[in-house]
């Protein structure tokens, strides 16, 4: 540099160390970073030809930076600057408006889940209920179809197990069943839940004949429980023992019952337990009972029957027939009432009376009363076989569900010779699917068809009684007898 340049910087260089100076005055320190900034100045200065300095940006940023209220005083200067505040304000509502737009499509995308979560269920829902509608008029196909089209809506829903279940029961598919509640139990959370998929599980098993199966169940929806039972526990007691009683176990169904006694004292617990008592030789014991119900409901002509059952076992045809006129005394006009005066003067042996009073009962329109009338005829001295048919065919036009009714004229047919007819009438009555009449009823069906010669027909229904009763030997037996016959 010339002379005059190097004067000029010299000059510069003394300025800057006063500066210093005055500053070690003022404050009685100078930073490092001050220091340093007065060293950077001193020796990063850099000076075009034309002797103007320029300043080191990078230098200029580290200043802005190590100093908090020149960084302060810049932004002001930035905010009162309007083409800085549009920017801004433009940048802001740019921001907001992408934060909006995922707002509202994130809240699109729950309606549309909701929406969709909603309507699968309450349409599940509805097919439930039709299921439902279908299993009480003994449609259990379609019920079976309706159950599983609401599992298929929602699949995690017990109650749709365990109604598609006792459909599956009703159609004797009882493998399938118990698969059903098996997976209700995997859905099923809350301990009444349990209670209900045990219980239907255990009347399932009571179905197809696995009785100690069954009474396990029960056992496993009672939970250990022994007083104090709600209502929904005292249906699982009855369901109890009525698999003791299938089973032969009548003590044990006599406990079941003094249990149902001590909670539910209706005159149906002590009518149950004292039929129960017969049938353990009680007599004296059915005896209370039978008349303990009939106090409770006078007006139930089966409790009458049961303690007229009672009496005659333990030879008090006195007393039996006392009860039996009490019976009568109930008196009555209606239909109802007349058919079960016929019922009470067949006991007492009066078949004219009976059929005069079953016949009033037809009059009335009671239906029911052309069965009588056909166990009337059978009974009669001889028997009015073409007699019974007709009231039998007449009931059964209008009554298509009663499988004691087939029963009942299967056997007729029998005493016929009638062989072939009495399968096809059994077969329609195992149809059913009527859970007291069931094993009866399918024994009979065997009979005819091997009165009738169809060995191949009965070995086909022995197979599927042994299915459901495996416990019966002379079934087993049976079904070895039947398969010499085909060979």
């Amino acid at each position: 540099m010339d002379r005059k340049q190097q004067k000029n910087h010299t000059s510069r260089i003394d300025r800057e160390q006063r500066n210093v100076r005055k500053a070690v005055k003022r404050d009685g320190t100078v930073s490092s970073k001050t220091h340093k900034a007065r060293k950077a100045t001193v020796s990063d200065t850099k000076r075009p030809v034309s002797g103007k300095r320029v300043p080191d940006q990078n230098r200029v940023r580290r200043q802005e930076h190590s100093d908090p209220e020149r960084k302060t005083r810049k932004k002001q200067l930035e905010g009162q600057n309007p083409q800085v505040k549009r920017k801004r304000k433009r940048r802001r509502r740019k921001n907001h408006f992408f934060a909006r737009l995922i707002q509202i499509g994130l809240i699109l995308a729950l309606i549309c889940i909701l929406v969709f979560i909603v309507s699968n269920f309450g349409e599940a829902n509805k097919l439930n209920n039709k299921g439902l509608e279908a299993y009480t008029n003994a449609e259990y196909e379609t019920a079976n179809d309706y159950f599983s089209k609401a599992i298929e809506r929602d699949g995690t829903n017990y109650e749709y197990y365990l109604n598609k279940g006792m459909a599956l029961s009703e159609l004797k598919m009882y493998k399938d069943a118990v698969a059903a509640f098996d997976q209700a139990m995997e859905y099923a959370k809350a301990e009444s839940e349990l209670q209900m998929v045990h219980r239907a599980k255990g009347i399932s098993l009571m179905y197809q004949g696995s009785y100690d199966q069954a009474i396990e169940a029960f056992d496993k929806a009672l939970n250990g429980k022994e007083s104090r039972y709600s209502d929904t526990e005292i249906d699982i007691l009855y369901y109890k023992a009525e698999t003791l009683d299938k089973a032969g176990r009548f003590v044990d169904a006599v406990l079941v019952y003094s249990e149902i006694v001590d909670t539910d004292a209706s005159a149906d617990a002590y009518m149950l337990r004292g039929m129960e008592y017969v049938k353990v030789g009680d007599y004296p014991s059915a005896e209370t009972d039978l008349r303990t119900a009939i106090k409770k409901d006078k007006k139930n002509y089966d409790i009458y029957l049961a303690l007229n059952h009672a009496l005659t076992s333990q030879k008090k045809h006195e007393d039996a027939a006392k009860v039996l006129e009490e019976a009568l005394r109930l008196g009555g006009s209606k239909g109802e009432a007349l058919m079960n005066q016929g019922k009470i003067y067949i006991e007492l042996g009066d078949l004219t009376k009976a059929e005069e009073k079953l016949l009033k009962a037809l009059d009335k329109g009671e239906i029911r009363a052309n069965l009588i009338l056909a166990q009337v005829q059978m009974e009669k001295t001889p028997a009015d076989y073409s007699a019974a048919v007709n009231y039998f065919e007449t009931y059964l036009a209008s009554v298509t569900n009663d499988a004691e009714a087939y029963n009942m004229y299967g056997l007729c047919l029998m005493d016929m010779n009638k062989y072939e007819k009495a399968e096809e009438i059994f077969t329609k009555g195992v149809a059913l699917n009527d859970r007291l009449m069931d094993r009866s009823i399918s024994k009979n069906q065997i009979s005819a068809a091997e009165s009738a010669g169809h060995w191949a027909n009965a070995l086909e229904y022995i197979e599927v009684y042994l299915q459901k009763y495996s416990d019966d030997q002379a079934a087993i037996k049976e079904k070895e007898f039947i398969q010499t016959r085909i060979r």
